[in-house]
């Protein structure tokens, strides 16, 4: 299935501003091992097997599993930054991103259902590192060793990117304003790990840029204009503006919606700066 263009605009954008701070990948499968990617669990009752059987009577090299698969699912974006290189010049992106962490980037306001499935990447992304989940076919008994190496994962973090939420869903998973003070940012319970950002209601300034071009409607069409009014010489100015150039291009190919048209308009003015 097609993604959607804000989708690939988005993974495209983090990638290109973030590569030259850390390690970036794209549609990362979670968990990460490949031991971990596939799990197998009994049916709950065995009438499924026992009708398939019975329709396949007749050809007895057909093999009937009881079992049922489920596949990995993918991360948006996982990023593994370098603690050497400073991030000052990405704002509050680059304070968000200080450790390793899974990105997420959603184009509406977010349901329980949808911000649940974010967390369930991390949390999964969490348990994979402490090893509690053991791979298929295997029973591995943790040494010494390896339960030391579990709390290394508790730097891991999970950032959610949403151009607005109703504040009843932050309420309901226990959220609060962040610590750092900044309107528009909330942290679920330490338990979580996990950074709600609202793109909406951060301030107009240099420091959220970043990420206000990941927002929607005029927070974001006002971004693409701050973008364009940098200096040239701006060390993001030339990577982001190429990423906006693509994406025009991608939804000059498909149908425009209304907000869709509105912000055509604007990437049109960015297609056209040199």
């Amino acid at each position: 299935m097609l993604r959607p263009a804000f989708a690939i605009f988005a993974q495209q954008y983090l990638n290109a501003i973030l590569s030259d701070y850390g390690n970036v990948y794209l549609n990362e499968p979670i968990p990460r091992d490949p031991k971990l990617r596939i799990f197998k669990h009994p049916s709950r009752s065995d009438w499924g097997t026992e009708y398939l059987r019975s329709i396949t009577a007749l050809n007895p090299q057909i093999m009937i599993s009881p079992e049922v698969i489920a596949e990995a699912e993918l991360a948006d974006v996982l990023f593994e930054p370098n603690v050497e290189k400073s991030r000052t010049s990405l704002g509050l992106l680059g304070e968000l991103v200080s450790a390793p962490c899974i990105i997420e980037i959603l184009r509406w306001a977010p349901d329980t259902w949808e911000l649940r499935t974010c967390m369930r990447h991390g949390l999964t992304w969490k348990a994979e590192a402490r090893g509690s989940i053991i791979p298929v076919e295997e029973n591995p008994v943790p040494t010494d060793e390896q339960e030391n190496d579990q709390l290394e994962d508790d730097d891991k973090i999970l950032l959610i990117i949403v151009p607005s939420i109703d504040p009843k869903e932050i309420e309901g998973f226990g959220g609060q304003a962040s610590v750092i003070n900044i309107p528009g940012v909330y942290e679920l319970p330490p338990a979580f790990c996990t950074t709600i950002v609202v793109t909406s209601e951060l301030k107009k300034d240099a420091s959220t840029l970043w990420l206000r071009v990941l927002g929607r409607g005029p927070t974001q069409r006002s971004a693409i204009m701050e973008l364009i009014a940098l200096d040239v010489d701006h060390p993001h100015r030339a990577v982001v503006k190429q990423q906006l150039q693509q994406w025009y291009r991608l939804l000059s190919e498909g149908q425009m919606f209304k907000e869709c048209y509105r912000l055509m308009q604007t990437l049109a003015i960015v297609d056209g700066v040199s």
